[in-house]
């Protein structure tokens, strides 16, 4: 007798719990969902087949396509928080290689005591690309995929620390904090060194991490970590080839500053999410906003935080 009391309260339980989530999703977060997946950045992620998340895979196409019956809200957030971390760790493992690359090139200037200015240069653009574009992106994105795990009815966020890149993207907005233990000084060339073992123990170690949480959800159109490098190698032959004068280093930086803005309209704007300057936080506009591009990338522009210490003499 008292098992069969036991069992009922326990469905009681559940059928009270299940009823609580399912009214938490409202007609309005339906329509709120539906008006984000016409942003046309959805459509333009190319970079991914399908994803997989508890023994399922999902298609970004027919997530986007099929309008979202509310049976099936909860679930269809959870695919999309996951097709945005992989969309993410592409973008983050592209750069870390470039980082890694750019690393190996200043090293290789540390050698010489000629290139000892080309050095304190190297060395100082790759830092204020990290604190000036990448920390920013991070954030940005990590704003987004919070913003869109949000809108379930039981947030992971709230559940665990641990999703998809999301953890991930906020330790990479606090490697300013380890530039900062010292402060890079043209009168010490051994600042420089030390910084440049920082950012790539500090990013190899990330990657690990980026790299396994890639295999266990995403299946990627190409895994080729190196396309984006080759592709800037080749162009940058192609233009000293036709005459054109520039050098290496200055065109690897103007060629990131590139990636990332393009990244951010692409995989941040395109996607619905906007910046708030003044609390310095992403959101979704409500069902009456629209988004201008170029003022949010203007808002963007000038909260960037400030660059780690750097001494001139």
């Amino acid at each position: 007798m008292f098992s069969l009391k036991l069992i009922m309260y326990s469905f009681l339980i559940f059928y009270v719990i299940l009823y609580t989530k399912s009214d938490r999703i409202s007609i309005a977060s339906i329509k709120k969902l539906d008006k984000l997946l016409k942003y046309s950045g959805w459509l333009n992620k190319n970079d991914l087949f399908f994803v997989k998340y508890f023994n399922k895979t999902y298609c970004l196409r027919n997530l986007i396509e099929t309008p979202t019956p509310k049976n099936k809200y909860n679930q269809k957030i959870r695919a999309l928080t996951v097709f945005l971390g992989c969309s993410y760790a592409k973008v983050m493992n592209n750069l870390f290689l470039v980082i890694s690359n750019i690393i190996q090139i200043c090293k290789k200037k540390i050698i010489t005591e000629n290139e000892y200015l080309n050095v304190c240069f190297c060395t100082e653009e790759l830092v204020n690309i990290i604190s000036l574009l990448i920390v920013p992106l991070a954030k940005l994105m990590k704003g987004a995929m919070d913003n869109l795990d949000y809108m379930h009815a039981n947030p992971w966020i709230y559940l665990t620390n641990c999703y998809m890149m999301s953890p991930l993207l906020r330790d990479i907005e606090n490697i300013l904090d380890n530039l900062n233990e010292r402060t890079l000084t043209r009168d010490d060339l051994s600042t420089y060194m030390w910084t440049l073992n920082t950012i790539n123990d500090f990013f190899q170690k990330i990657k690990i991490n980026v790299d396994y949480q890639s295999l266990v959800y995403c299946i990627f159109v190409s895994n080729d970590e190196n396309y984006l490098w080759n592709e800037w190698n080749q162009e940058y032959t192609s233009m000293i080839n036709n005459g054109i004068p520039l050098e290496y280093f200055t065109f690897l930086i103007r060629k990131i500053k590139d990636y990332i803005e393009t990244i951010i309209i692409e995989k941040y704007f395109q996607l619905g999410f906007k910046f708030d300057p003044i609390t310095e936080e992403s959101f979704i506009p409500t069902l009456s906003e629209t988004i201008e591009l170029e003022m949010e990338f203007k808002a963007i522009s000038n909260n960037r935080p400030t660059p780690v210490n750097i001494e001139n003499h």
